[in-house]
């Protein structure tokens, strides 16, 4: 694959500049931080993480920058160990862009069939920004009929498990505070592995650049078999 700028054009710099001030807080301080969620419902998460997910369709692996805007906007920026972008996943109500600006393509594919081959299982940004602040209470947490989560709860109140159709979540570890997940381990059948959320900021302000696709017009687009030929190299 041709090397990749340590800081990509356009779609990388609001992002970029916003968790890495987000991953050195987080670093400075030595020890994870105390994260309450704000009162009420959230609507949106930001932040930095690192996953290690195993499976046929699972190919996120290593450290990423998310941000998830219910109920169906979402963005995650894979990195390299160096760095690097490898890809860009936009998330916009039905339709999903995987983009890899290294190679200047993209993939068009409905958000459920990215994030499955993203992730190993099809979580969507309602679904992330409520696993991530661990609230599954107010107006963004309504499950559409026939896809409820099955929550469990320990002696504390915080969620700690839960499952819908064949996939299931555990957290394994808490940030101080009020129930925010900072580990959570994911299965369902062919897919295993975990999610560690490295820094958070709940509601952060909007930024509608953050999820603008136009620069793809100067991208070729791609089948899914030759994207993921390109990221297998």
């Amino acid at each position: 694959m041709k090397r990749r700028p340590l800081l990509s054009a356009g779609p990388g710099r609001p992002l970029r500049a916003s968790w890495v001030s987000l991953f050195i807080l987080a670093a400075c301080t030595g020890r994870p931080p105390v994260l309450v969620p704000p009162a009420g419902s959230v609507a949106a998460v930001e932040g930095f993480g690192s996953a290690s997910l195993q499976g046929a369709e699972a190919v996120l692996k290593g450290k990423f920058a998310f941000h998830f805007r219910a109920p169906d906007l979402g963005r995650i920026e894979a990195l390299d160990p160096l760095g690097r972008t490898v890809f860009y996943l936009f998330l916009a109500g039905d339709r999903a862009s995987l983009a890899l600006p290294g190679e200047r393509a993209y993939v068009e594919e409905t958000p459920e069939t990215l994030m499955n081959r993203l992730l190993g299982f099809p979580l969507l940004p309602d679904d992330m920004v409520r696993l991530l602040c661990g609230t599954w209470d107010g107006p963004a947490s309504g499950p559409s009929e026939g896809n409820a989560w099955r929550l469990e709860k320990d002696e504390q109140g915080r969620v700690f498990r839960g499952a819908r159709d064949d996939l299931l979540f555990a957290v394994r570890e808490f940030f101080k505070g009020a129930g925010v997940p900072r580990e959570i381990e994911f299965s369902r059948p062919g897919t295993t592995g975990r999610m560690k959320v490295l820094a958070l900021r709940f509601d952060p302000p909007g930024r509608p650049e953050a999820f603008d696709t136009s620069f793809l017009a100067k991208y070729s687009r791609k089948t899914w078999d030759e994207i993921e030929d390109i990221l297998k190299k």
